[in-house]
């Protein structure tokens, strides 16, 4: 379920006027699924994709060890891109359920 919904994510926040800057973004053990550029800031995004019938919705799997995680993979990946670092940022969350159509939800800023 990751790629797809990761793609189907991807086409989602480019309707959406995103501007994809990177996509399943790793190193060593961090990673961010996409970063893009959204009215002036760059977004970090979380993707999570539940089937139809999952019992809870799927932003609510993104506990306190994965934010924390998140936030340890940004603090890596601005440090390996410097010039990202004095730009404004926040953390977007699309959250996916498998239905047909899928269901997309998009939770801008979603720590804060």
């Amino acid at each position: 379920m990751g790629p797809y919904g990761e793609a189907l994510a991807a086409a989602y926040l480019r309707t959406q006027g995103y501007r994809l800057l990177f996509q399943n973004w790793r190193s060593g053990p961090h990673e961010i699924d996409l970063i893009a550029w959204h009215q002036g800031e760059l977004a970090f995004i979380e993707v999570r994709t539940v089937s139809a019938h999952a019992p809870s919705p799927p932003e609510t799997s993104i506990g306190p060890s994965k934010q924390a995680a998140l936030h340890r993979a940004i603090q890596h990946f601005l440090q390996e891109n410097p010039a990202y670092s004095a730009l404004p940022a926040r953390i977007d969350i699309v959250a996916i359920r498998l239905t047909h159509p899928p269901e997309v939800v998009l939770l801008p800023d979603a720590f804060r």
